[in-house]
């Protein structure tokens, strides 16, 4: 009986002394989306494990650009780190990979005019209000004057639809009194494919807008340029 006893008793220690070692960790589930589902992919990294932080990076297909995380979290991050608490689902969005950009341009000969242009998601080829901004009222005769035409309307800021691969933004320039206009541009760091090139109707020069920033200009009488992008 003493025998049986010291067997039971040393098997329960045995078991006993075991059980830290052999139980598993708490782990969450991950649940991740990708939409649509064929325009990229989520890798990730950093464990399942309760209090471990995970990483998320979205990779974009050819052709798609990433536009944020929904679900449990919602961020523009990528990658994207979370600290694991608790069951977690995420959605990685993906959108069209499409021109945005802005370029603002300053024309000086004495006095100054400012013009802004470019390609916004969600512009369309018309004026939009809260996109676009019209032109003010035209100076004084001996004051610099600078516009871009629309369709109906003069405008300061004119942006256009960020799928089109062809614009022609027309500039229309006012000269002040020294018929000497030095023109100023710079652009954003937003996504940009494709030649950018000033120019006028006939094609008299040809500036590349992307190899230089700067040119001057002799404007005596109101004349029309032109700004081209292109693919």
């Amino acid at each position: 009986m003493k025998q049986i006893i010291f067997i039971v008793t040393s098997l329960f220690l045995l078991i006993a002394g075991c059980g830290d070692v052999a139980a598993p960790s708490d782990r969450v589930n991950i649940s991740i989306i990708v939409a649509p589902s064929t325009a990229g992919n989520v890798l990730t990294s950093g464990g399942d494990e309760v209090g471990a932080t995970a990483e998320f990076l979205a990779v974009a297909n050819e052709g798609w650009q990433f536009s944020g995380w929904t679900g449990d979290v919602e961020s523009t991050e990528n990658p994207l780190n979370v600290e694991l608490q608790s069951d977690i689902a995420l959605t990685a969005n993906f959108e069209v990979l499409s021109n945005n950009y802005r370029f603002d341009m300053q024309l000086t000969d004495g006095t100054t005019a400012e013009l802004a242009f470019g390609q916004k998601p969600g512009a369309t080829d018309s004026f939009d209000s809260g996109i676009d901004l019209e032109s003010p009222p035209a100076p004084p005769e001996d004051v610099l004057h600078a516009w871009i035409e629309g369709d109906e309307r003069d405008l300061r800021h004119d942006f256009r639809n960020s799928l089109n691969s062809e614009i022609v933004w027309d500039l229309i320039v006012k000269p002040g009194e020294t018929g000497v206009v030095e023109m100023n541009w710079s652009r954003d760091d937003g996504f940009f494919e494709g030649s950018m090139v000033l120019t006028d109707e006939e094609e008299s020069f040809k500036i590349d807008m992307l190899e230089t920033n700067q040119t001057t200009l002799e404007i005596n009488s109101t004349r029309n340029l032109q700004v081209r992008f292109g693919n």
